[in-house]
């Protein structure tokens, strides 16, 4: 060997070397990993001020938390670029870091304690390729939250409380996969919610369940379709079709006296002959009147949703339940039909 190939380091003295000065430079930036605390998240420039959120929506820096076997919601207040690696009991999670979303905070993405559920879900729910690099999720994802929620009444059945009570985390559903979405938002125009609805909807369904009264256009939802311009009402045509219906199957109209629940359950349409046309997010749910803001409406999977404005509402793959604690009553119109793509 030569004076000069002496002074040469090998490849893997080379990489030892780099890795070393690489050690050096995050050494100070990145947290130890504690045994008790379960998690360790590196980051090219500091680990303070990351907050991590259970279930029970109650935040604890980063500093201070230890790791259960449940979903937690972390944010890290960086560009996504500057984590370096998320680290679960001992094993790393780099693989799944691009499931998380950019915010105006920060970076937020969810973990679970116990790493087969995390890694079970996060792969069931996100196509590989989204993963492999990072992208906008919320373009491709219609991404839900479900937390642990308190219910206060008497009223209210212990199974109900417990379904509210019951937080699934982060849940993923592709946009393209319509017919599995939990709900679609409304984009028209407001619609007029001083509607008459006696003169079309004139069938009593005993047949609710609950503590729901509840009107309808026929007994069951079952074939064939009516035309929206054979709706008798004018108010209540004009809504139909400024929510882009051509044809109904069924309309109903349900009313909640205050302080009232609807069990947990997920309708079941089987053995009617218009089944066909209630697959996926296609019932209208249309609060007519009552207090938005203190109707607590579940679904399992997703959490609560928002009925400030109309929905559409995937109510037959997805269980569900209802709590209302308004002064007034509660009416809500759905429909069920043909609408425009």
């Amino acid at each position: 060997m030569s004076a000069i190939e002496s002074t040469i380091p090998t490849i893997g003295q080379t990489l030892n070397y780099l890795y070393i000065i690489a050690q050096i430079k995050f050494m100070s930036t990145r947290s130890k990993l504690n045994n008790v605390m379960g998690l360790e998240i590196q980051t090219a420039h500091n680990t303070k001020g990351i907050k991590i959120t259970n279930l029970d929506r109650i935040t604890v820096d980063y500093e201070k938390f230890v790791l259960e076997d449940q979903w937690y919601k972390i944010l890290i207040p960086c560009m996504k670029n500057h984590i370096l690696d998320i680290i679960v009991h001992g094993e790393s999670i780099a693989h799944y870091i691009n499931s998380g979303i950019t915010s105006n905070k920060g970076y937020e993405l969810w973990i679970h304690g116990d790493l087969s559920q995390h890694f079970a879900r996060v792969s069931r729910q996100i196509a590989q390729d989204d993963l492999m690099r990072f992208k906008d999720l919320e373009k491709k994802y219609l991404i839900t939250e479900s937390w642990n929620e308190k219910i206060e009444g008497d009223f209210v059945p212990t199974s109900v409380r417990n379904f509210f009570a019951r937080g699934d985390g982060p849940n993923w559903y592709h946009k393209d996969d319509v017919v599995s979405l939990p709900y679609l938002e409304y984009k028209g125009p407001a619609v007029d919610t001083n509607i008459d609805l006696d003169e079309d909807l004139q069938f009593s369904d005993t047949k609710f369940y609950g503590q729901g009264k509840c009107k309808s256009l026929k007994p069951n939802p079952n074939l064939p379709t009516m035309p929206v311009s054979e709706i008798k009402n004018q108010g209540l045509r004009s809504a139909m079709e400024q929510f882009g219906f051509t044809d109904m199957l069924q309309m109903q109209y349900v009313e909640l006296m205050p302080n009232s629940s609807l069990p947990v359950h997920m309708d079941d349409w089987t053995y009617d002959s218009g089944r066909n046309f209630m697959k996926g997010p296609v019932q209208l749910y249309f609060v007519l009147s009552g207090d938005t803001k203190n109707i607590k409406f579940k679904f399992k999977d997703v959490g609560l949703l928002n009925v400030d404005k109309p929905i559409f509402i995937n109510n037959q793959k997805f269980v569900h339940s209802l709590v209302y604690t308004g002064d007034t009553p509660r009416g809500v119109l759905l429909a069920y039909g043909n609408r425009k793509s």
